[in-house]
Protein backbone atom coordinates (compact mmCIF):
# COMPACT_ATOMS: atom_id res chain seq x y z
CA UNK A 1 0.00 0.00 0.00
CA UNK A 2 1.38 3.41 -0.99
CA UNK A 3 1.38 5.71 2.03
CA UNK A 4 2.24 9.22 0.78
CA UNK A 5 -0.76 10.63 -1.04
CA UNK A 6 -1.08 12.23 -4.50
CA UNK A 7 -2.93 15.49 -5.19
CA UNK A 8 -3.87 16.23 -8.81
CA UNK A 9 -4.88 19.64 -10.11
CA UNK A 10 -7.96 19.23 -12.29
CA UNK A 11 -8.25 21.28 -15.47
CA UNK A 12 -9.11 21.01 -19.16
CA UNK A 13 -6.84 17.98 -19.63
CA UNK A 14 -8.41 15.95 -16.83
CA UNK A 15 -12.00 16.99 -16.20
CA UNK A 16 -13.79 14.28 -18.16
CA UNK A 17 -15.35 11.22 -16.49
CA UNK A 18 -13.07 8.74 -18.26
CA UNK A 19 -9.86 10.62 -17.41
CA UNK A 20 -10.93 11.20 -13.80
CA UNK A 21 -11.60 7.51 -13.33
CA UNK A 22 -8.18 6.67 -14.79
CA UNK A 23 -6.54 9.24 -12.52
CA UNK A 24 -8.21 7.70 -9.46
CA UNK A 25 -7.29 4.17 -10.50
CA UNK A 26 -3.76 5.43 -11.22
CA UNK A 27 -3.33 6.83 -7.72
CA UNK A 28 -5.08 10.19 -7.25
CA UNK A 29 -6.16 10.69 -3.62
CA UNK A 30 -7.19 14.36 -3.75
CA UNK A 31 -8.32 16.73 -6.50
CA UNK A 32 -7.25 20.38 -6.40
CA UNK A 33 -9.37 23.03 -8.10
CA UNK A 34 -7.49 26.27 -8.83
CA UNK A 35 -9.91 29.17 -8.34
CA UNK A 36 -7.53 31.56 -10.09
CA UNK A 37 -9.17 30.21 -13.24
CA UNK A 38 -12.67 29.20 -14.30
CA UNK A 39 -16.19 30.13 -13.28
CA UNK A 40 -18.34 28.77 -10.48
CA UNK A 41 -20.29 26.83 -13.10
CA UNK A 42 -17.03 25.25 -14.32
CA UNK A 43 -16.00 24.28 -10.81
CA UNK A 44 -19.44 22.94 -9.88
CA UNK A 45 -19.33 20.67 -12.93
CA UNK A 46 -15.80 19.55 -12.00
CA UNK A 47 -16.82 18.69 -8.42
CA UNK A 48 -19.79 16.68 -9.65
CA UNK A 49 -17.55 14.81 -12.08
CA UNK A 50 -14.92 14.10 -9.40
CA UNK A 51 -17.48 12.79 -6.93
CA UNK A 52 -19.17 10.63 -9.56
CA UNK A 53 -15.84 9.18 -10.69
CA UNK A 54 -14.84 8.49 -7.08
CA UNK A 55 -18.12 6.68 -6.48
CA UNK A 56 -17.66 4.68 -9.67
CA UNK A 57 -14.15 3.67 -8.56
CA UNK A 58 -15.31 3.09 -4.97
CA UNK A 59 -12.46 5.28 -3.70
CA UNK A 60 -12.62 8.35 -1.46
CA UNK A 61 -11.22 11.49 -3.13
CA UNK A 62 -10.81 14.75 -1.22
CA UNK A 63 -11.63 18.00 -3.05
CA UNK A 64 -9.31 20.93 -2.30
CA UNK A 65 -10.53 24.44 -3.17
CA UNK A 66 -7.42 26.56 -3.80
CA UNK A 67 -8.22 30.28 -3.50
CA UNK A 68 -6.58 32.86 -5.74
CA UNK A 69 -5.75 35.26 -2.90
CA UNK A 70 -4.26 38.71 -3.50
CA UNK A 71 -2.29 37.50 -6.51
CA UNK A 72 -0.93 40.30 -8.69
CA UNK A 73 -1.09 39.45 -12.38
CA UNK A 74 -0.43 40.92 -15.77
CA UNK A 75 -3.73 42.06 -17.28
CA UNK A 76 -4.94 41.58 -20.84
CA UNK A 77 -1.97 42.48 -23.05
CA UNK A 78 -2.74 43.59 -26.62
CA UNK A 79 -2.22 40.64 -28.99
CA UNK A 80 -1.73 38.36 -25.99
CA UNK A 81 1.91 39.16 -25.24
CA UNK A 82 4.62 41.80 -25.47
CA UNK A 83 8.41 41.43 -25.79
CA UNK A 84 10.62 43.66 -23.67
CA UNK A 85 14.40 44.04 -23.82
CA UNK A 86 17.00 44.69 -21.11
CA UNK A 87 17.58 48.40 -20.58
CA UNK A 88 14.17 49.36 -21.92
CA UNK A 89 11.68 51.43 -19.88
CA UNK A 90 8.13 50.14 -19.43
CA UNK A 91 5.05 51.42 -17.60
CA UNK A 92 3.04 49.15 -15.31
CA UNK A 93 -0.50 50.45 -15.61
CA UNK A 94 -3.43 49.46 -13.36
CA UNK A 95 -6.03 48.94 -16.08
CA UNK A 96 -7.90 50.92 -17.30
CA UNK A 97 -5.59 53.82 -16.29
CA UNK A 98 -3.14 55.50 -18.64
CA UNK A 99 0.43 56.41 -17.61
CA UNK A 100 0.96 60.01 -16.58
CA UNK A 101 3.94 60.49 -18.89
CA UNK A 102 3.26 61.11 -22.57
CA UNK A 103 5.84 58.86 -24.18
CA UNK A 104 6.03 55.81 -26.36
CA UNK A 105 7.25 53.36 -23.70
CA UNK A 106 5.43 50.02 -23.66
CA UNK A 107 2.39 49.85 -21.38
CA UNK A 108 1.85 46.64 -19.42
CA UNK A 109 -1.54 46.36 -17.70
CA UNK A 110 -1.54 44.91 -14.17
CA UNK A 111 -4.35 43.88 -11.83
CA UNK A 112 -3.06 45.74 -8.73
CA UNK A 113 -4.34 49.26 -8.10
CA UNK A 114 -2.15 49.99 -5.05
CA UNK A 115 1.18 49.56 -6.84
CA UNK A 116 2.04 53.27 -6.84
CA UNK A 117 1.30 53.51 -3.12
CA UNK A 118 3.18 50.41 -1.97
CA UNK A 119 6.08 50.09 -4.40
CA UNK A 120 9.03 52.47 -4.49
CA UNK A 121 12.09 53.19 -6.67
CA UNK A 122 14.41 50.23 -6.40
CA UNK A 123 11.66 47.63 -5.86
CA UNK A 124 12.25 44.39 -7.81
CA UNK A 125 9.32 43.25 -9.96
CA UNK A 126 9.44 39.60 -11.06
CA UNK A 127 7.05 38.33 -13.72
CA UNK A 128 6.29 34.73 -14.77
CA UNK A 129 8.12 33.01 -11.88
CA UNK A 130 11.06 35.38 -12.20
CA UNK A 131 11.76 34.87 -15.90
CA UNK A 132 11.27 38.62 -16.42
CA UNK A 133 12.81 41.10 -13.95
CA UNK A 134 12.03 44.80 -13.72
CA UNK A 135 13.23 47.50 -11.33
CA UNK A 136 11.03 50.41 -10.33
CA UNK A 137 12.57 53.74 -11.40
CA UNK A 138 9.78 56.25 -10.83
CA UNK A 139 6.24 56.58 -9.48
CA UNK A 140 3.58 58.59 -11.33
CA UNK A 141 0.45 57.53 -9.49
CA UNK A 142 -1.39 55.37 -10.25
CA UNK A 143 1.28 54.07 -12.65
CA UNK A 144 4.82 52.79 -12.09
CA UNK A 145 7.82 53.23 -14.41
CA UNK A 146 10.32 50.36 -14.52
CA UNK A 147 13.63 49.54 -16.16
CA UNK A 148 13.86 46.08 -17.70
CA UNK A 149 16.66 44.10 -16.03
CA UNK A 150 15.95 40.73 -17.68
CA UNK A 151 13.92 40.83 -20.86
CA UNK A 152 11.67 38.35 -22.57
CA UNK A 153 8.05 37.77 -23.52
CA UNK A 154 5.37 38.98 -21.09
CA UNK A 155 2.08 37.19 -21.71
CA UNK A 156 -1.37 38.05 -20.40
CA UNK A 157 -2.30 36.86 -16.90
CA UNK A 158 1.21 35.88 -15.80
CA UNK A 159 1.92 36.20 -12.08
CA UNK A 160 3.84 39.12 -10.59
CA UNK A 161 5.98 38.97 -7.42
CA UNK A 162 7.52 41.88 -5.53
CA UNK A 163 10.06 40.29 -3.14
CA UNK A 164 10.61 42.13 0.11
CA UNK A 165 7.52 44.32 -0.29
CA UNK A 166 4.60 43.51 2.03
CA UNK A 167 1.16 43.28 0.47
CA UNK A 168 -1.26 45.82 1.89
CA UNK A 169 -4.34 43.96 0.75
CA UNK A 170 -6.11 41.36 2.93
CA UNK A 171 -5.26 37.71 2.38
CA UNK A 172 -8.94 36.95 1.64
CA UNK A 173 -10.11 39.20 -1.20
CA UNK A 174 -13.69 39.95 -2.26
CA UNK A 175 -13.31 37.31 -4.97
CA UNK A 176 -12.06 34.80 -2.41
CA UNK A 177 -15.02 35.50 -0.14
CA UNK A 178 -17.46 34.79 -2.97
CA UNK A 179 -15.50 31.65 -3.85
CA UNK A 180 -15.56 30.40 -0.24
CA UNK A 181 -19.33 30.86 -0.05
CA UNK A 182 -19.64 28.88 -3.25
CA UNK A 183 -17.25 26.18 -2.03
CA UNK A 184 -19.20 25.63 1.18
CA UNK A 185 -22.37 25.00 -0.85
CA UNK A 186 -20.41 22.39 -2.82
CA UNK A 187 -19.28 20.57 0.33
CA UNK A 188 -15.57 20.96 -0.40
CA UNK A 189 -13.20 18.96 1.82
CA UNK A 190 -10.27 21.39 2.23
CA UNK A 191 -9.68 25.10 1.66
CA UNK A 192 -6.19 26.18 0.54
CA UNK A 193 -5.43 29.80 1.47
CA UNK A 194 -2.99 31.68 -0.78
CA UNK A 195 -0.31 34.23 0.20
CA UNK A 196 -0.69 33.70 3.93
CA UNK A 197 1.37 36.11 6.02
CA UNK A 198 0.58 35.01 9.56
CA UNK A 199 -1.90 33.58 12.01
CA UNK A 200 -4.54 36.28 11.48
CA UNK A 201 -4.92 35.47 7.78
CA UNK A 202 -5.81 31.88 8.67
CA UNK A 203 -8.09 33.00 11.51
CA UNK A 204 -9.93 35.36 9.15
CA UNK A 205 -10.52 32.52 6.68
CA UNK A 206 -11.80 30.28 9.48
CA UNK A 207 -14.23 32.97 10.61
CA UNK A 208 -15.52 33.33 7.06
CA UNK A 209 -16.01 29.57 6.74
CA UNK A 210 -17.93 29.53 10.03
CA UNK A 211 -20.10 32.46 8.91
CA UNK A 212 -21.01 30.42 5.82
CA UNK A 213 -22.08 27.52 8.01
CA UNK A 214 -19.09 25.36 7.08
CA UNK A 215 -16.44 23.42 9.00
CA UNK A 216 -13.67 23.02 6.45
CA UNK A 217 -10.00 22.52 7.39
CA UNK A 218 -7.73 25.36 6.23
CA UNK A 219 -4.44 24.56 4.47
CA UNK A 220 -2.13 27.58 4.56
CA UNK A 221 0.07 27.96 1.49
CA UNK A 222 3.64 28.85 2.43
CA UNK A 223 4.87 30.97 -0.47
CA UNK A 224 6.11 34.24 1.05
CA UNK A 225 9.04 35.16 3.28
CA UNK A 226 6.72 36.46 6.01
CA UNK A 227 4.89 33.10 6.06
CA UNK A 228 8.21 31.36 6.67
CA UNK A 229 8.99 33.84 9.45
CA UNK A 230 5.63 33.16 11.11
CA UNK A 231 5.46 29.42 10.41
CA UNK A 232 4.95 28.32 14.02
CA UNK A 233 1.96 30.58 14.59
CA UNK A 234 0.49 29.55 11.22
CA UNK A 235 0.80 25.90 12.28
CA UNK A 236 -1.01 26.79 15.50
CA UNK A 237 -4.00 28.05 13.52
CA UNK A 238 -4.13 25.95 10.33
CA UNK A 239 -5.00 22.29 9.81
CA UNK A 240 -2.05 21.97 7.46
CA UNK A 241 0.35 23.72 5.11
CA UNK A 242 1.23 23.52 1.45
CA UNK A 243 4.82 24.22 0.42
CA UNK A 244 4.15 26.29 -2.73
CA UNK A 245 7.69 26.11 -4.06
CA UNK A 246 7.09 28.24 -7.15
CA UNK A 247 6.34 31.54 -5.45
CA UNK A 248 8.53 30.60 -2.50
CA UNK A 249 11.50 30.21 -4.83
CA UNK A 250 10.77 33.52 -6.52
CA UNK A 251 10.41 35.31 -3.18
CA UNK A 252 13.42 33.78 -1.39
CA UNK A 253 15.58 32.40 -4.19
CA UNK A 254 15.65 28.83 -5.55
CA UNK A 255 18.70 27.99 -3.46
CA UNK A 256 16.65 28.46 -0.28
CA UNK A 257 13.83 26.08 -1.23
CA UNK A 258 15.38 22.64 -0.48
CA UNK A 259 16.26 23.47 3.13
CA UNK A 260 12.98 25.33 3.63
CA UNK A 261 11.10 22.27 2.39
CA UNK A 262 12.81 20.04 4.94
CA UNK A 263 12.26 22.55 7.73
CA UNK A 264 8.57 23.09 6.97
CA UNK A 265 7.85 19.36 6.68
CA UNK A 266 9.65 18.64 9.94
CA UNK A 267 7.81 21.38 11.83
CA UNK A 268 4.42 20.38 10.40
CA UNK A 269 4.96 16.75 11.38
CA UNK A 270 6.12 17.74 14.84
CA UNK A 271 2.92 19.73 15.30
CA UNK A 272 0.73 16.94 13.85
CA UNK A 273 -0.35 19.06 10.90
CA UNK A 274 -0.86 17.99 7.29
CA UNK A 275 1.86 19.00 4.84
CA UNK A 276 1.67 18.96 1.03
CA UNK A 277 4.73 19.49 -1.18
CA UNK A 278 3.83 21.23 -4.43
CA UNK A 279 5.03 22.80 -7.69
CA UNK A 280 6.98 21.43 -10.67
CA UNK A 281 7.39 17.95 -9.23
CA UNK A 282 7.12 16.28 -12.65
CA UNK A 283 7.00 19.46 -14.75
CA UNK A 284 8.58 17.95 -17.86
CA UNK A 285 5.70 15.46 -18.07
CA UNK A 286 3.41 18.35 -18.99
CA UNK A 287 4.76 17.67 -22.49
CA UNK A 288 6.81 14.45 -22.26
CA UNK A 289 5.88 10.89 -21.33
CA UNK A 290 8.90 10.38 -19.05
CA UNK A 291 10.20 12.56 -16.21
CA UNK A 292 13.76 13.73 -15.82
CA UNK A 293 15.97 11.89 -13.32
CA UNK A 294 16.12 15.08 -11.26
CA UNK A 295 12.30 15.17 -11.04
CA UNK A 296 12.15 11.54 -9.92
CA UNK A 297 14.71 12.35 -7.21
CA UNK A 298 12.70 15.42 -6.20
CA UNK A 299 9.52 13.38 -5.62
CA UNK A 300 11.45 10.69 -3.75
CA UNK A 301 13.21 13.24 -1.54
CA UNK A 302 9.88 14.81 -0.56
CA UNK A 303 8.81 11.32 0.55
CA UNK A 304 12.08 10.86 2.45
CA UNK A 305 11.55 14.27 4.10
CA UNK A 306 8.23 13.00 5.47
CA UNK A 307 5.61 14.86 3.43
CA UNK A 308 2.01 13.65 3.70
CA UNK A 309 1.28 14.32 0.04
CA UNK A 310 2.88 15.47 -3.20
CA UNK A 311 1.00 17.58 -5.72
CA UNK A 312 0.79 17.79 -9.50
CA UNK A 313 -0.20 21.10 -11.07
CA UNK A 314 0.06 21.81 -14.81
CA UNK A 315 1.03 18.17 -15.35
CA UNK A 316 -2.55 17.01 -14.79
CA UNK A 317 -4.46 20.27 -15.36
CA UNK A 318 -3.28 21.08 -18.88
CA UNK A 319 -0.62 18.47 -19.62
CA UNK A 320 -0.62 16.05 -22.51
CA UNK A 321 -0.25 12.93 -20.34
CA UNK A 322 -2.14 13.40 -17.05
CA UNK A 323 -2.81 9.71 -16.38
CA UNK A 324 0.74 8.61 -17.19
CA UNK A 325 2.06 11.34 -14.89
CA UNK A 326 0.06 10.06 -11.92
CA UNK A 327 1.14 6.50 -12.61
CA UNK A 328 4.81 7.56 -12.73
CA UNK A 329 4.46 9.50 -9.46
CA UNK A 330 2.81 6.47 -7.86
CA UNK A 331 5.75 4.25 -8.87
CA UNK A 332 8.34 6.74 -7.62
CA UNK A 333 6.63 7.04 -4.23
CA UNK A 334 6.34 3.27 -3.84
CA UNK A 335 10.03 2.79 -4.65
CA UNK A 336 11.01 5.52 -2.19
CA UNK A 337 8.84 4.05 0.56
CA UNK A 338 10.21 0.57 -0.10
CA UNK A 339 13.72 1.96 0.35
CA UNK A 340 12.68 3.67 3.59
CA UNK A 341 11.23 0.45 4.99
CA UNK A 342 14.44 -1.44 4.20
CA UNK A 343 16.50 1.09 6.12
CA UNK A 344 17.87 3.05 3.15
CA UNK A 345 16.53 6.19 4.79
CA UNK A 346 16.44 6.73 8.53
CA UNK A 347 12.86 6.85 9.82
CA UNK A 348 11.90 10.06 11.58
CA UNK A 349 9.77 9.98 14.70
CA UNK A 350 7.37 12.71 15.74
CA UNK A 351 8.65 14.64 18.76
CA UNK A 352 6.98 13.85 22.08
CA UNK A 353 6.51 16.95 24.20
CA UNK A 354 3.31 17.47 26.17
CA UNK A 355 0.92 14.87 24.78
CA UNK A 356 -2.83 14.76 25.06
CA UNK A 357 -4.42 11.44 26.02
CA UNK A 358 -5.28 10.57 22.36
CA UNK A 359 -1.73 11.51 21.27
CA UNK A 360 -0.21 9.32 23.97
CA UNK A 361 -2.52 6.44 23.01
CA UNK A 362 -1.49 6.76 19.34
CA UNK A 363 2.20 6.88 20.25
CA UNK A 364 1.80 3.67 22.25
CA UNK A 365 -0.21 2.04 19.44
CA UNK A 366 2.51 2.77 16.89
CA UNK A 367 5.20 1.27 19.12
CA UNK A 368 3.04 -1.78 19.81
CA UNK A 369 2.33 -2.26 16.09
CA UNK A 370 6.06 -2.32 15.39
CA UNK A 371 6.79 -4.66 18.31
CA UNK A 372 4.23 -7.30 17.29
CA UNK A 373 4.72 -6.76 13.53
CA UNK A 374 1.07 -5.91 13.12
CA UNK A 375 -0.45 -6.39 9.68
CA UNK A 376 -2.69 -3.35 10.17
CA UNK A 377 -3.69 -0.64 12.61
CA UNK A 378 -7.45 -0.09 12.95
CA UNK A 379 -8.54 3.40 14.00
CA UNK A 380 -12.15 4.27 14.82
CA UNK A 381 -12.25 7.99 14.14
CA UNK A 382 -15.49 9.95 14.05
CA UNK A 383 -13.96 13.25 12.87
CA UNK A 384 -10.61 11.94 11.61
CA UNK A 385 -8.44 13.22 14.47
CA UNK A 386 -7.32 9.79 15.72
CA UNK A 387 -6.47 8.71 12.17
CA UNK A 388 -4.33 11.82 11.68
CA UNK A 389 -2.52 11.36 15.01
CA UNK A 390 -1.58 7.74 14.30
CA UNK A 391 -0.64 8.73 10.75
CA UNK A 392 1.83 11.28 12.14
CA UNK A 393 3.61 8.48 14.01
CA UNK A 394 4.51 7.04 10.59
CA UNK A 395 3.97 3.39 11.61
CA UNK A 396 5.11 0.67 9.19
CA UNK A 397 1.67 -0.99 9.22
CA UNK A 398 -1.14 0.43 7.05
CA UNK A 399 -3.86 2.32 8.92
CA UNK A 400 -7.47 1.31 8.26
CA UNK A 401 -9.65 4.15 9.55
CA UNK A 402 -13.39 3.68 10.09
CA UNK A 403 -15.79 6.62 10.38
CA UNK A 404 -19.59 6.90 10.25
CA UNK A 405 -19.39 10.00 8.02
CA UNK A 406 -18.68 10.15 4.28
CA UNK A 407 -17.33 13.71 4.57
CA UNK A 408 -14.74 12.53 7.09
CA UNK A 409 -13.89 9.54 4.90
CA UNK A 410 -13.07 11.90 2.02
CA UNK A 411 -11.04 14.15 4.30
CA UNK A 412 -8.96 11.20 5.54
CA UNK A 413 -8.04 10.33 1.95
CA UNK A 414 -5.26 12.94 2.29
CA UNK A 415 -3.75 11.37 5.44
CA UNK A 416 -0.43 9.55 5.03
CA UNK A 417 -0.79 5.77 5.30
CA UNK A 418 -4.54 5.84 5.92
CA UNK A 419 -7.09 3.73 4.03
CA UNK A 420 -10.46 5.38 4.91
CA UNK A 421 -13.64 3.34 5.26
CA UNK A 422 -17.18 4.08 6.42
CA UNK A 423 -18.91 2.02 9.08
CA UNK A 424 -22.18 2.66 10.88
CA UNK A 425 -21.90 3.64 14.53
CA UNK A 426 -21.93 0.62 16.85
CA UNK A 427 -22.31 1.48 20.52
CA UNK A 428 -20.71 -1.64 22.04
CA UNK A 429 -16.92 -1.66 21.78
CA UNK A 430 -16.59 -5.44 21.32
CA UNK A 431 -19.24 -5.51 18.61
CA UNK A 432 -17.54 -2.60 16.84
CA UNK A 433 -14.20 -4.42 16.90
CA UNK A 434 -15.78 -7.67 15.67
CA UNK A 435 -17.36 -5.84 12.73
CA UNK A 436 -14.03 -4.22 11.86
CA UNK A 437 -12.28 -7.59 11.93
CA UNK A 438 -14.97 -9.07 9.67
CA UNK A 439 -14.55 -6.18 7.21
CA UNK A 440 -10.76 -6.51 7.19
CA UNK A 441 -10.96 -10.21 6.36
CA UNK A 442 -13.64 -9.69 3.70
CA UNK A 443 -11.62 -6.95 2.00
CA UNK A 444 -8.43 -9.02 2.10
CA UNK A 445 -6.46 -6.75 4.43
CA UNK A 446 -5.73 -9.51 6.97
CA UNK A 447 -5.69 -13.29 7.32
CA UNK A 448 -6.26 -15.60 10.29
CA UNK A 449 -3.24 -15.72 12.60
CA UNK A 450 -2.10 -12.18 11.78
CA UNK A 451 -2.08 -9.46 14.42
CA UNK A 452 -3.67 -6.03 14.43
CA UNK A 453 -3.67 -3.00 16.73
CA UNK A 454 -7.01 -1.30 17.44
CA UNK A 455 -7.57 2.31 18.51
CA UNK A 456 -10.99 3.32 19.79
CA UNK A 457 -12.94 5.34 22.30
CA UNK A 458 -15.07 3.54 24.85
CA UNK A 459 -17.96 6.00 24.43
CA UNK A 460 -19.73 6.42 21.12
CA UNK A 461 -20.46 9.91 19.83
CA UNK A 462 -17.62 11.61 21.71
CA UNK A 463 -15.05 12.85 19.15
CA UNK A 464 -11.57 13.16 20.63
CA UNK A 465 -12.33 10.48 23.22
CA UNK A 466 -9.85 7.86 22.01
CA UNK A 467 -8.71 6.08 25.18
CA UNK A 468 -8.32 2.42 24.22
CA UNK A 469 -5.57 0.50 22.45
CA UNK A 470 -6.04 -3.23 21.95
CA UNK A 471 -3.80 -5.88 20.42
CA UNK A 472 -5.67 -8.70 18.72
CA UNK A 473 -4.91 -11.82 16.74
CA UNK A 474 -7.21 -12.49 13.78
CA UNK A 475 -9.33 -15.57 14.29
Amino acid sequence: MRKAKIVCTIGPASCTPSVLERLINGGMDAARLNFSHGTHEDHAAAIRAIRQAAEQCRSPVAVIQDLQGPRIRVGDVANGSITVAAGETVWLVPAPEEPAADDQCPRIPITYRDAAREWHPGSRILIDDGLIELKVTAIAAPCVACAVVTGGVIASHKGINVPGTPLGTPSVTDKDEADVRFGITQDIDYLALSFVRGREDVAAAKRLVAECGGDVPIIAKIERADAVAHLEEILDEAAGVMIARGDLGVEMGPEAVPLLQKRIIAQANRRRRLVITATQMLESMTHQRRPTRAEASDVANAVFDGTDAVMLSAETAVGRHPVETVEVMDRIIRAAEDGSQRGVVERRQVDGGDLSLPEAICTAASSAATAIRATAIVAFSELGRTALLISKQRPPAPIIAFTPFETVRRRMALYWGVRPQTMQQIAQTDERIDEAERRLKTDGFVKPGERIVILSGTRIGQPGGTNLVKLQEIR
